[in-house]
């Protein structure tokens, strides 16, 4: 690969240094930006014509199997700005022309040099303190060397490719635009080819975390608004007609067929290419259409994937140009009535919530990965539900390893203005990515298509819509989403949704003995069936770790009463005959600037474990179920 990437010290002008002040004038004063030629963000009024704003039609197509293709990491240290008001994106400041004076009388009010770096992946939040509650934006540049001759010799490609950035990203090359992305949780690339300079080049890149009234998520959630380049970030070289996706997966129904299709792009997108699983014998060879597309068909004794056995195959496609191989698990997964069935048998789900956050930081690193999965192995899970967004993916190919089951969302959370005139399409093209991604992870069951969102025309409408979307993008999966819990009444509970009518597995969120009090002993509440499986995808309460007292008082926010809690829950959702899988509300405590009691200092505390892992009595009251009923 003709590439080295490199932090290069350039001579800048004064740096920027981000502190309180930065931080301060951001909530202060507005008005003084406005006046000294403030040019908002794309959320607040159109940019400059030299700086477009659309973020999808500058997007190269996507890359799958990223693991398996030729690439130079670009993690490490990158330069980075701080620019709280966003006026480096316009024609005020222009931070994206990456200029450096160069005579007496010129000057540029921004620079870049070593001594103000950001380590990436990670978010900017926990890596300075005057950084904690910046919601605002942050410029990265990083250096590379480049032998643009040899590239031109041998017809290569490059592409830059971001594991996610959160939440809006604008990425240049030398000064010029390459395109933006919205949405901080899936991944996304620009080709860099034709753009290149022989030696150096400079990758700029800015992030704003600011949170969106039209954003997904929107204003309002409980996490933390973790900012910034969160995973990883590679140059990607490829031939020039290379492989860019492909779906290798059981067919619906069946445990040998597999129904699938190969995708080329570049200059001659017809050409043989052959898939093999060598420990099958399996060797199949299609020919591409002209727009690259062969469908894939063939059957094979496979062993099937399950958690107790996650057995997964090398699997090579090949062309006369290219070569990408992978590890994929096999295995089937439906509905019948209201049972989940995993390779044809009923399976109950013994789950737990994550998110994706470890040591009061964003988790990012294969080892952050290790930790998170082991804690729910630990519990005893065999599933888990990877709320409320899509996670990094080392984390969902380790789960292709461990054998944990996967319920993968994107953050369409409380507040999503569904009738703004884009969102349609930012749900589809955020759906696309995610699936594009992982479809063929075998951990994943479930695609996740919405959590807590509160029915209406034009929610139910868009909803029901990527439903569709998701089983056209993917038929071998199952399509799910969490819902507010159904009220009592009298001691019956009616789970009545219209979105409903467009899933296959309902998910449930309900806190009765926390939010809500019993209004009947646990064992006299009677759930109406609707037809299909249930899940119970949140219920839990808050408790310090330490902190004992009572089991009958709510507010004394101790492990007792958090205990007693789940014994509660327990009763009544073991007489439930439809119920397929219980997910406690959450793994681990978690920040979130919405959470104001002292006892919470600015923390969920519903974790079963402290947010240094330490485990409370909850946890073994979960340990012990799964271990009663795992047997």
């Amino acid at each position: 690969m003709a590439i080295r990437a490199e932090v290069n010290c350039i001579e800048s002008t004064s740096p920027l240094r981000a502190g309180w002040f930065a931080v301060a004038l951001m909530v202060c004063l507005p008005m003084l930006a406005q006046a000294q030629g403030y040019t908002a963000r794309p959320q607040d009024a159109a940019a400059p014509a030299s700086v477009p704003t659309a973020p999808a039609a500058n997007l190269a197509p996507p890359l799958t199997n990223l693991p398996g293709r030729e690439r130079r990491s670009l993690n490490g240290p990158w330069q980075a700005l701080v620019d709280a008001y966003g006026s480096g994106i316009g024609d005020w400041k222009a931070v994206w022309k990456d200029k450096t004076a160069t005579g007496k009388h010129d000057f540029f009010e921004y620079g870049f040099d070593d001594s103000n770096t950001l380590q990436v992946p990670g978010d900017f939040n926990t890596q300075r303190p005057e950084l904690t509650w910046l919601e605002g934006s942050v410029w990265y540049r990083k250096a590379f060397q480049y032998d643009l001759s040899a590239a031109q010799r041998s017809g290569r490609r490059l592409f830059v490719h971001f594991g996610g950035a959160n939440y809006w990203t604008d990425v240049f090359l030398n000064g010029e635009k390459l395109g933006s992305h919205e949405g901080g949780f899936t991944p996304f690339q620009f080709e860099l080819t034709g753009k290149l300079r022989d030696g150096e080049n400079r990758l700029l890149v800015h992030v704003d975390n600011q949170r969106r009234k039209d954003g997904i998520p929107a204003q309002g959630f409980d996490w933390f608004n973790y900012g910034g380049l969160t995973r990883d970030v590679d140059l990607v070289e490829t031939p020039a007609t290379y492989i860019q996706d492909y779906a290798i997966q059981l067919a619906p129904g069946s445990m040998r067929q597999v129904q699938g299709w190969v995708k080329l792009a570049g200059t001659t997108p017809q050409q043989p290419v052959q898939v093999r699983i060598p420990e099958l014998g399996v060797d199949v060879r299609v020919q591409t259409d002209t727009e690259g597309m062969a469908k894939l068909s063939f059957e094979a004794p496979f062993q099937p994937w399950s958690p107790a056995q996650p057995k997964l195959y090398q699997v090579s496609v090949s062309t006369p140009d290219d070569a990408l191989e992978e590890a994929i698990g096999f295995r089937s997964i439906a509905v019948r009535g209201d049972e989940i069935l995993l390779n044809g048998k009923p399976v109950f789900l013994r789950g737990v919530n994550l998110h994706e956050e470890i040591d009061s930081r964003r988790a990012h690193s294969p080892a952050d990965a290790e930790r998170l999965l082991g804690q729910a192995k630990q519990l005893g899970a065999n599933f888990v539900r990877l709320s409320h967004y899509p996670y990094s993916e080392h984390l969902v190919r380790l789960a292709d390893r461990m054998g944990l089951l996967l319920w993968q969302e994107i953050p369409v959370y409380q507040g999503i203005d569904f009738g703004d005139a884009g969102m349609q399409a930012k749900l589809d093209t955020m759906l696309t990515e995610m699936i594009g991604r992982d479809r063929n992870r075998a951990a994943v069951i479930f695609w996740g298509i919405a959590n807590e969102t509160s029915p209406g025309i034009e929610r139910n409408a868009a909803l029901a819509a990527l439903a569709q979307r998701s089983r056209a993008l993917d038929p071998t999966r199952l399509v799910t989403a969490a819902l507010y819990g159904p009220g009592f009444h009298g001691n019956t509970l009616t789970v009545s949704d219209p979105l409903i009518a467009s899933l296959d597995v309902v998910g449930v969120n309900e806190y009765f003995g926390w939010y809500t009090p019993w209004p009947v002993e646990p064992e006299q509440a009677v759930w109406k069936p609707f037809g299909k499986p249930l899940l119970i995808t949140e219920f839990g309460a808050e408790a310090r770790l330490g902190n004992h007292g009572a089991n009958d008082v709510a507010s004394a926010w101790n492990e007792e009463f958090q205990a007693e809690f789940y014994n509660k829950q327990l009763r009544m959702l073991k007489r439930i005959p439809f119920l397929r899988g219980v997910v406690p509300w959450v793994m681990a405590d978690f920040r979130s600037p919405v959470r104001l009691h002292p006892f919470q200092a600015g923390y969920n505390r519903k974790g079963l474990l402290s947010e240094r892992g330490e485990r409370k009595q909850a946890w073994h009251v979960i340990h012990d179920y799964y271990q009663e009923i795992g047997r």
